[in-house]
């Protein structure tokens, strides 16, 4: 009886090389897994990154217009349109900056220049959409009743590089709004 043992590759042995083949194939299309997820991640960190950039750019040249546009009015210069609140108006506050199609109006709104809003240096990436401003003197009433104040409200919008609008809707890309109050 000794020729009939166990044949040779089916006993405890042989039935473990099995076990360890699928055991490696579950730990490899985990390690595939985790490895997407990271990738995937690291993705997600470049469009924030990304996204926070162009914001900042956008930023930027806002208030570069604001400052700009600011800079015309105290220095007295014809450059830019100064739209004046009818005073009959019953509105208290100017309000053509907010009515989209104004920013398009050439007579209302000034857009600055290449050369004001993009930077001298040659690496530079130019703005394919400069920014605008509005300037709107209204009278600003003092507390007691007294004589008005000349003031001015600048509103400036600058837009991301990436900015695109296909029939008056923004399709990509971001814009920031800023304004101030000139008193003087």
């Amino acid at each position: 009886m000794l020729g009939q043992g166990r044949p040779r590759g089916l006993g405890r042995q042989g039935r473990q090389r099995g076990v360890v083949l699928a055991l490696s194939l579950i730990l490899l299309v985990i390690i595939s897994m985790v490895a997407v997820m990271a990738v995937r991640g690291s993705l997600s960190s470049e469009q924030v990154s990304k996204n926070l950039r162009t914001n900042a750019v956008a930023q930027l040249a806002a208030e570069t217009a604001l400052r700009f546009c600011e800079n015309q009015v105290m220095s007295g210069s014809s450059l830019y349109t100064i739209n004046e609140m009818p005073l009959t108006s019953t509105a208290t506050f100017p309000t053509l900056w907010q009515t989209r199609s104004n920013w398009a109006d050439a007579t209302i709104a000034g857009t600055l220049t290449s050369d004001v809003a993009n930077s001298p240096d040659s690496t530079g990436v130019a703005l394919p959409v400069l920014p605008k401003c509005i300037i709107e003197r209204y009278p600003l009433v003092t507390a007691t009743g007294g004589v008005p104040r000349e003031s001015y409200l600048i509103t400036a919008v600058g837009y991301s590089p990436d900015y695109r609008t296909a029939t008056g809707v923004v399709t990509s890309g971001g814009e920031v709004w800023v304004q101030s109050i000139l008193r003087y």
